[in-house]
């Protein structure tokens, strides 16, 4: 990058000041992770919109503790200020921070502090090939300041990996309660275990996102506490999906059955109580899956899940949504795909393939709708969704589906024994 487009650069995308982060602090924006150095005050260059930011202590072992972080929209020019708190092992809440000092921040020569601030890599270089901010932005797409504030209410838009929860959250709780154990306030990693989420994208994000750099211009050990030393529960308002009452109320025993499999009428329920449209459906799936792979909070996972088979389950709704919604939402589900490890989805966190047994009940759909059609756009989608799953994870759904409905047909004719 030349000076001139560098110091156009400078002019208009955003500027995070990250002060007092200690040494070989794991620091990361987006799909992008450094350690920091002794001389780290933040980072320049990021483009205008919507970012994550997080951060995690490492342990005298070199391993990282808790990730925690926040969304935020950044405005272009815009100068945003963060402190290290040494004693929480976190950030200062905004509050807490010196007005004083902010205002003298803000007005001083933020060139000064240029030599210890990192560069957000909106381009590839020899050392980082990888496009992480054309990644970042297919992968937020619908992502609206609406629903970012409707699932994330708290303050900064903040997220951690042990305090986190969610109704998810809370049925595991249930659960534990029920089975006579007692557990600690937290996400549902608390209950299945922060470990294992980390190990479920290791292999897509060792030693960070896309790797480690390090930062020479620096999570979190402990959860972040309230000041009565309690733990501090960050809610996560995941939209409430539930997919075992998918039916109207008063329905007949015909419609019960049709809509239990059909999740059309819960489909379109849900998008006239709680969306404002079928982009903010699609926004909730695509900030679910970043909680989850970034911030590593499972709760996360959990809505992504319930989300796919919703959509993958309603077959009436492609008349209406066929050529908007289902599209999308299948270009969504590959690029996603596209970030999961190649075993993800034999893991524990996805028991039983939920993925592999959504998308043959969505392309077993298609290929029964016959005479209503299938919008070309969608099918197209969907060829090159199979084609991927095909040749990464050697899934032949088109194999499936085929011999699906021959077993079926099988039983339709199979001899009926009767009891005399």
């Amino acid at each position: 990058m030349d000076q001139a487009t560098a110091n156009a650069l400078f002019e208009q995308c955003a500027l995070l000041l990250f002060l007092d982060a200690p040494q070989n602090l794991e620091f990361g924006i987006d799909f992008n992770t450094w350690k920091t150095g002794p001389r780290f005050k933040g980072l320049k260059l990021i483009p205008p919109g919507l970012h994550f930011v997080y951060y995690s202590a490492l342990s005298k072992f070199e391993q990282s503790g808790v990730r925690t972080g926040f969304f935020k929209y950044f405005e272009p020019r815009e100068i945003v200020i963060k402190q290290w708190n040494p004693k929480e092992e976190d950030i200062f809440s905004d509050s807490h921070l010196d007005s004083d000092q902010l205002e003298r921040y803000q007005f001083s020569d933020i060139r000064d502090f240029d030599p210890s601030l990192g560069v957000y890599p909106l381009v590839p270089t020899p050392e980082h090939p990888v496009h992480t901010y054309g990644k970042w932005l297919h992968l937020t797409t619908h992502i609206s300041s609406r629903i970012l504030d409707r699932v994330i209410p708290s303050q900064d838009h903040k997220i951690s990996s042990m305090t986190s929860v969610s109704r998810f959250s809370d049925l595991d709780a249930a659960v534990m309660r029920e089975k006579g154990v007692k557990g600690e306030t937290g996400g549902a990693g608390a209950v299945e275990g922060d470990d294992k989420t980390r190990e479920a994208v290791s292999k897509k994000q060792e030693g960070g996102v896309e790797g480690e750099q390090q930062l020479t211009v620096g999570t979190d050990t402990t959860p972040t506490s309230s000041p009565n030393g309690a733990l501090e529960e960050l809610r996560l308002h995941f939209t409430h999906v539930d997919l075992k009452r998918s039916f109207p109320d008063g329905a007949s025993a015909s419609d019960i059955t049709k809509y239990s499999l059909d999740k059309s009428f819960l489909l379109e329920k849900l998008l006239k109580s709680d969306y404002r449209d079928y982009k903010d459906l699609l926004g909730e799936l695509e900030l679910s899956f970043i909680v989850f792979l970034i911030g590593q909070v499972y709760d996360g996972l959990e809505q992504w899940k319930t989300l796919v088979q919703l959509v993958c389950q309603s077959d009436e709704a492609i008349d209406r949504y066929g050529g908007t919604l289902f599209v999308e939402f299948v270009d969504t589900l590959r690029l996603q795909i596209q970030e999961c490890p190649d075993d993800f989805f034999n893991g524990e966190l996805t028991t039983n393939n939920f993925l592999r047994a959504s998308l043959v009940t969505f392309v077993r759909n298609l290929r029964e709708r016959g005479g209503r059609g299938v919008p070309h756009a969608l099918q197209k989608s969907v060829d090159g969704l199979l084609d991927h799953l095909r040749d990464r994870f050697k899934w032949d759904l088109r194999h499936d589906v085929r011999m699906l409905g021959e077993e079926e047909e099988e039983d339709e004719y199979a001899p009926i024994l009767v009891e005399m």
